[in-house]
């Protein structure tokens, strides 16, 4: 099961996430995922609500600490991870190889800023879930200039993927392996998962999202809006988390999985009038 639950700041979405968790008790493990910035004062909030005993059955991760503790339970913490310099010389290796193969790049630079561009734009594509297959479609469609780019960076994007097959893991993947060992670990069976922190989600981190909704007990997530529609202009401060709060529905709606929505209106606690004026119309037209 989905829940959202949607409020501006100070409507108490976090306390009610923390109350959540030591109220269902140790019947079942509790899981808060949080962005990692934040994850020492969750722990914190969330011993000072519990009380030590929390800690038997509830705990906050990140999505890297997560998949940590995944592949801990199903196999994959041990496998040999790339560092900065070796991805550096695969990337070298991966356009030497592919070199004559390509239009826009058949001469490659050979240094070092040169690689690491190449080795960032992997990267994004990585953290949006494009594969080189999609590069590749995208650069037939295309044609042209920027067609044969696309194709070339297809080119070097597999011949990367393949020597990262053998070499080693690439840390930029580990999300993506996680959201594929999900799909065979039974690690998530049976947990209630709470969201807090975030704005938006990557591609990557939905994939992990969508399995954690299949496998997990319930998926709770707080998002700091004011409603779900958006603003006639389509703008507004609150719009990304808007666009966040459909984008788990419809993750929810594909997976088969029952929705539920709950708008916080009133604030937590009394709150200064000037400074509650200022937090309602600071960011207004």
């Amino acid at each position: 099961m989905l829940k959202l639950l949607l409020g501006r700041a100070g409507t108490g979405k976090t306390h009610t996430l923390l109350e959540l968790m030591t109220r269902r008790g140790p019947e079942r493990p509790q899981v808060l995922i949080v962005p990692e910035q934040h994850s020492h004062d969750m722990e914190r909030r969330l011993c000072a609500i519990g009380g030590s005993p929390v800690s038997r059955y509830a705990e906050v991760l990140s999505f890297t600490r997560l998949a940590d503790r995944v592949f801990s339970a199903g196999g994959g913490l041990a496998a040999p991870a790339l560092d900065a310099g070796g991805r550096l010389l695969l990337m070298y290796t991966a356009l030497q190889g592919v070199a004559g193969q390509m239009k826009v790049y058949a001469r490659p630079s050979r240094r070092p800023a040169f690689l690491t561009g190449l080795l960032a734009t992997v990267d994004e594509l990585k953290t949006c879930a494009v594969t080189p297959e999609h590069l590749w479609t995208a650069g037939s469609e295309t044609g042209g200039e920027e067609g044969d780019k696309l194709l070339d960076l297809s080119l070097i994007y597999g011949a990367y993927e393949a020597l990262t097959a053998r070499q080693g893991a690439d840390p930029r993947d580990k999300l993506t392996r996680l959201a594929r060992l999900l799909e065979t670990c039974p690690w998530a069976r049976g947990r209630d998962f709470y969201v807090d922190g975030f704005t938006d989600f990557t591609p990557q981190e939905r994939l992990v999202l969508r399995r954690l909704l299949v496998q997990g007990q319930s998926v709770t997530a707080a998002l700091t809006c004011d409603r779900l529609e958006e603003d006639e202009d389509g703008g507004g401060i609150f719009s990304p988390a808007r666009r966040t709060a459909r984008q788990l529905l419809r993750l929810a709606r594909d997976a088969g999985v029952p929705q539920e929505l709950e708008l916080r209106t009133q604030a937590a606690r009394p709150r200064t009038p000037a400074l509650a004026h200022l937090e309602r119309e600071l960011f207004a037209p």
